[in-house]
Protein backbone atom coordinates (compact mmCIF):
# COMPACT_ATOMS: atom_id res chain seq x y z
CA UNK A 1 0.00 0.00 0.00
CA UNK A 2 1.40 3.40 -1.01
CA UNK A 3 0.51 5.69 1.86
CA UNK A 4 1.90 8.65 -0.05
CA UNK A 5 -1.12 8.65 -2.31
CA UNK A 6 -3.16 11.75 -1.67
CA UNK A 7 -5.03 11.63 1.60
CA UNK A 8 -8.40 13.12 0.78
CA UNK A 9 -9.31 14.51 4.15
CA UNK A 10 -12.56 16.37 3.85
CA UNK A 11 -12.74 19.22 6.30
CA UNK A 12 -15.16 17.29 8.47
CA UNK A 13 -13.24 17.98 11.68
CA UNK A 14 -14.19 21.19 13.41
CA UNK A 15 -12.52 20.82 16.77
CA UNK A 16 -13.37 24.31 17.94
CA UNK A 17 -16.26 26.71 18.37
CA UNK A 18 -15.33 30.37 17.91
CA UNK A 19 -17.37 32.82 19.93
CA UNK A 20 -16.51 36.13 18.36
CA UNK A 21 -16.37 39.12 20.66
CA UNK A 22 -15.76 42.72 19.78
CA UNK A 23 -12.09 43.60 20.11
CA UNK A 24 -10.89 46.64 22.01
CA UNK A 25 -9.11 49.35 20.07
CA UNK A 26 -5.83 48.31 21.68
CA UNK A 27 -6.22 44.69 20.57
CA UNK A 28 -7.25 45.75 17.07
CA UNK A 29 -4.11 47.88 16.85
CA UNK A 30 -1.91 44.98 17.96
CA UNK A 31 -3.51 42.68 15.40
CA UNK A 32 -3.16 45.18 12.57
CA UNK A 33 0.38 46.23 13.46
CA UNK A 34 1.99 42.82 13.94
CA UNK A 35 -0.03 40.39 11.79
CA UNK A 36 1.82 41.34 8.62
CA UNK A 37 5.16 40.75 10.40
CA UNK A 38 4.61 37.59 12.42
CA UNK A 39 1.57 35.89 10.86
CA UNK A 40 1.59 33.57 7.86
CA UNK A 41 -1.54 33.74 5.71
CA UNK A 42 -3.29 30.53 4.81
CA UNK A 43 -2.42 29.24 1.35
CA UNK A 44 -3.04 26.07 -0.62
CA UNK A 45 0.62 25.38 -1.43
CA UNK A 46 3.42 24.21 0.88
CA UNK A 47 5.22 27.09 2.54
CA UNK A 48 8.95 27.66 2.19
CA UNK A 49 10.33 27.56 5.74
CA UNK A 50 13.81 28.66 4.66
CA UNK A 51 12.36 31.75 3.02
CA UNK A 52 10.15 32.60 5.99
CA UNK A 53 12.80 32.24 8.69
CA UNK A 54 15.89 33.00 6.55
CA UNK A 55 17.63 29.88 7.82
CA UNK A 56 17.51 26.09 7.55
CA UNK A 57 17.02 25.25 11.24
CA UNK A 58 14.73 22.34 12.25
CA UNK A 59 11.04 23.23 12.41
CA UNK A 60 8.50 22.62 15.18
CA UNK A 61 4.71 22.96 14.96
CA UNK A 62 2.53 23.81 17.94
CA UNK A 63 -1.15 23.04 17.30
CA UNK A 64 -3.65 25.01 19.40
CA UNK A 65 -1.28 27.14 21.50
CA UNK A 66 -4.08 28.99 23.33
CA UNK A 67 -2.84 32.26 24.79
CA UNK A 68 0.70 31.30 23.86
CA UNK A 69 2.67 31.72 27.10
CA UNK A 70 4.26 28.27 26.86
CA UNK A 71 5.02 28.65 23.15
CA UNK A 72 6.64 32.03 23.79
CA UNK A 73 8.74 30.55 26.60
CA UNK A 74 9.87 27.62 24.47
CA UNK A 75 10.74 29.81 21.46
CA UNK A 76 12.78 32.24 23.59
CA UNK A 77 14.77 29.46 25.23
CA UNK A 78 15.32 27.40 22.08
CA UNK A 79 16.72 29.62 19.32
CA UNK A 80 18.12 26.49 17.65
CA UNK A 81 14.62 25.75 16.27
CA UNK A 82 12.01 27.54 14.18
CA UNK A 83 8.47 27.47 15.57
CA UNK A 84 5.08 27.82 13.90
CA UNK A 85 2.04 28.13 16.15
CA UNK A 86 -1.40 27.28 14.76
CA UNK A 87 -4.43 28.74 16.53
CA UNK A 88 -7.99 29.69 15.57
CA UNK A 89 -8.81 32.00 18.47
CA UNK A 90 -8.09 35.67 17.78
CA UNK A 91 -7.48 36.63 21.46
CA UNK A 92 -4.75 33.96 21.64
CA UNK A 93 -3.19 35.21 18.41
CA UNK A 94 -3.21 38.80 19.70
CA UNK A 95 -1.64 37.87 23.02
CA UNK A 96 1.06 35.88 21.26
CA UNK A 97 1.74 38.66 18.75
CA UNK A 98 2.18 41.14 21.59
CA UNK A 99 4.70 38.89 23.34
CA UNK A 100 6.61 38.09 20.15
CA UNK A 101 7.15 41.81 19.62
CA UNK A 102 7.87 42.55 23.28
CA UNK A 103 10.52 39.82 23.50
CA UNK A 104 11.91 40.44 19.99
CA UNK A 105 11.44 36.80 19.00
CA UNK A 106 12.57 36.01 15.47
CA UNK A 107 12.11 32.22 15.41
CA UNK A 108 8.31 32.12 15.81
CA UNK A 109 5.51 32.68 13.29
CA UNK A 110 1.75 32.21 13.69
CA UNK A 111 -1.02 30.85 11.49
CA UNK A 112 -4.59 31.84 12.36
CA UNK A 113 -6.48 29.02 10.64
CA UNK A 114 -7.96 25.55 11.13
CA UNK A 115 -5.10 23.12 11.77
CA UNK A 116 -6.71 20.43 9.59
CA UNK A 117 -6.41 22.64 6.51
CA UNK A 118 -2.99 23.99 7.46
CA UNK A 119 -1.44 20.54 7.83
CA UNK A 120 -3.04 19.23 4.67
CA UNK A 121 -2.17 22.19 2.43
CA UNK A 122 0.70 24.22 3.85
CA UNK A 123 3.25 21.86 5.42
CA UNK A 124 5.69 19.83 3.26
CA UNK A 125 5.97 16.07 3.74
CA UNK A 126 8.87 14.69 5.80
CA UNK A 127 9.86 18.14 6.98
CA UNK A 128 8.86 18.73 10.61
CA UNK A 129 11.07 17.73 13.53
CA UNK A 130 8.34 17.85 16.18
CA UNK A 131 4.59 18.43 16.38
CA UNK A 132 3.33 19.29 19.85
CA UNK A 133 -0.27 19.38 21.04
CA UNK A 134 -0.87 20.43 24.64
CA UNK A 135 -4.24 19.55 26.18
CA UNK A 136 -6.36 19.17 23.02
CA UNK A 137 -10.05 19.62 23.73
CA UNK A 138 -11.38 16.11 24.56
CA UNK A 139 -15.00 17.03 23.77
CA UNK A 140 -16.14 14.54 26.44
CA UNK A 141 -19.87 14.65 25.70
CA UNK A 142 -21.03 11.93 23.33
CA UNK A 143 -22.72 14.39 20.95
CA UNK A 144 -19.50 16.42 20.70
CA UNK A 145 -16.97 13.63 20.13
CA UNK A 146 -17.18 14.14 16.37
CA UNK A 147 -15.29 17.40 17.00
CA UNK A 148 -12.19 15.68 18.32
CA UNK A 149 -9.13 16.72 16.39
CA UNK A 150 -6.96 13.64 16.83
CA UNK A 151 -8.77 11.18 14.59
CA UNK A 152 -6.80 8.53 12.73
CA UNK A 153 -7.03 10.66 9.55
CA UNK A 154 -5.51 13.69 11.22
CA UNK A 155 -2.84 11.62 12.95
CA UNK A 156 -1.96 9.98 9.63
CA UNK A 157 -1.46 13.45 8.19
CA UNK A 158 0.83 14.32 11.10
CA UNK A 159 3.07 11.32 10.45
CA UNK A 160 3.25 12.23 6.77
CA UNK A 161 4.69 15.61 7.74
CA UNK A 162 7.17 14.44 10.36
CA UNK A 163 10.70 13.78 9.16
CA UNK A 164 12.37 10.48 9.90
CA UNK A 165 12.87 10.31 13.69
CA UNK A 166 10.47 13.24 14.02
CA UNK A 167 8.35 13.27 17.16
CA UNK A 168 4.66 13.67 17.96
CA UNK A 169 4.15 14.92 21.51
CA UNK A 170 0.73 15.14 23.17
CA UNK A 171 -0.30 16.00 26.73
CA UNK A 172 -3.83 15.31 27.99
CA UNK A 173 -5.59 14.98 31.33
CA UNK A 174 -8.53 13.03 29.92
CA UNK A 175 -8.16 9.25 30.25
CA UNK A 176 -10.80 8.39 27.65
CA UNK A 177 -9.31 10.78 25.09
CA UNK A 178 -5.85 9.38 25.83
CA UNK A 179 -7.13 5.88 25.03
CA UNK A 180 -8.86 7.22 21.92
CA UNK A 181 -5.60 8.77 20.65
CA UNK A 182 -3.55 5.64 21.34
CA UNK A 183 -6.13 3.49 19.57
CA UNK A 184 -6.05 5.74 16.51
CA UNK A 185 -2.25 5.72 16.36
CA UNK A 186 -2.24 1.93 16.64
CA UNK A 187 -4.74 1.85 13.78
CA UNK A 188 -2.31 3.57 11.41
CA UNK A 189 0.74 1.74 12.70
CA UNK A 190 0.68 -0.81 9.88
CA UNK A 191 4.24 -2.17 10.14
CA UNK A 192 5.23 -1.19 13.67
CA UNK A 193 7.30 1.64 12.22
CA UNK A 194 6.09 4.16 14.77
CA UNK A 195 7.76 3.53 18.09
CA UNK A 196 7.22 5.08 21.49
CA UNK A 197 10.16 7.29 22.34
CA UNK A 198 11.59 8.71 25.53
CA UNK A 199 13.83 11.29 23.92
CA UNK A 200 11.58 14.37 23.91
CA UNK A 201 12.93 15.85 27.11
CA UNK A 202 16.33 16.24 25.47
CA UNK A 203 14.94 18.36 22.63
CA UNK A 204 14.22 21.47 24.70
CA UNK A 205 16.64 23.02 27.12
CA UNK A 206 15.41 23.17 30.73
CA UNK A 207 12.29 21.18 29.86
CA UNK A 208 11.13 20.88 33.47
CA UNK A 209 11.35 24.66 33.98
CA UNK A 210 8.98 25.58 31.15
CA UNK A 211 5.95 27.70 31.96
CA UNK A 212 2.92 25.51 32.81
CA UNK A 213 -0.14 26.13 30.67
CA UNK A 214 -3.52 27.21 32.03
CA UNK A 215 -4.86 23.68 31.49
CA UNK A 216 -1.83 22.12 33.18
CA UNK A 217 -2.42 24.27 36.25
CA UNK A 218 -6.12 23.44 36.20
CA UNK A 219 -5.41 19.70 35.99
CA UNK A 220 -2.98 19.93 38.90
CA UNK A 221 -5.45 21.93 40.98
CA UNK A 222 -8.14 19.31 40.39
CA UNK A 223 -5.65 16.49 41.11
CA UNK A 224 -6.14 15.02 37.65
CA UNK A 225 -3.68 12.54 36.22
CA UNK A 226 -1.72 13.92 33.29
CA UNK A 227 -0.65 11.64 30.44
CA UNK A 228 2.26 12.34 28.12
CA UNK A 229 2.01 10.55 24.78
CA UNK A 230 5.15 10.52 22.70
CA UNK A 231 5.74 8.82 19.36
CA UNK A 232 8.72 8.83 17.07
CA UNK A 233 8.43 8.23 13.34
CA UNK A 234 10.95 5.60 12.25
CA UNK A 235 11.01 4.87 8.51
CA UNK A 236 7.23 5.09 8.59
CA UNK A 237 6.75 4.97 4.82
CA UNK A 238 8.55 2.53 2.56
Amino acid sequence: MNLYKNIIMKNDIKSFVCRYRKLSILKKNILEKYSCIFNIKFQVNPINFNLIFHNNLPNILDIGFGTGELLIDIAINNPQYNFIGIEVYIPGIINCLKNISKNKINNLKLINYNAVDVLQKMIPYNYIKLIQIYFPDPWPKLKHKKRRLLTHKFLKQIFLLLQNKGILYIITDNREYKDFIISNINYINYNNNIIISDTFKTIYKNFHNLSPTKFFKKAQKENKQIWILEYKKINYFK
